[in-house]
């Protein structure tokens, strides 16, 4: 998906989830929402602050994390992850199932350097075996909770 395509879905995912999630005078509203977000939200949560006048409090981090805090008990008013991770938080009960919405599709990839040959990436025993082969590998550590 390219980024336009990914700014325009969760444009319109963020205005429709942020439109159930908020009280008619909600003055601030709490979002969980995994790190792949943040980019589309610099844009989008200012315009929606503006035109709404209720302030958004973001939590970033990994789908993972963000569930274990759920399931801990923390409040929030919308949550933005992995659907996976969704699922299982209806199933126990911690998010409302009718209002779940699929908004965006996320790939991964992987790429080497610039005249390196390429990886046998062709399975999972072949992803495993090239990893544990490798000198080094930079990964994002973006997916740490953070707040803004």
């Amino acid at each position: 998906m390219r980024i336009g395509s990914l700014a325009a879905a969760a444009k319109f995912g963020f205005i429709a989830l942020l439109a159930q999630a908020v009280a008619a005078n909600a003055a601030e509203v709490k979002v969980m929402a995994g790190a792949a977000m943040r980019g589309a939200f610099g844009e989008l949560v200012p315009q929606f602050e503006r035109a709404t006048g209720h302030k958004i409090v973001i939590e970033y981090g990994g789908g993972g994390t963000l569930r274990k805090q759920i399931e801990a008990g923390e409040a929030f008013d919308l949550v933005i992850i992995d659907s996976a991770e969704v699922d299982d938080l209806i199933k126990q009960g911690k998010i409302a199932g009718d209002t779940r919405m699929d908004i965006v599709r996320v790939g991964i990839g992987v790429a080497v350097c610039e005249g390196a040959p390429k990886p046998d990436i062709s399975s999972v025993d072949a992803f495993k075996r090239m990893l544990l082969s490798v000198k080094s590998a930079p990964y994002s550590n973006r997916c740490a909770p953070t707040k803004t």
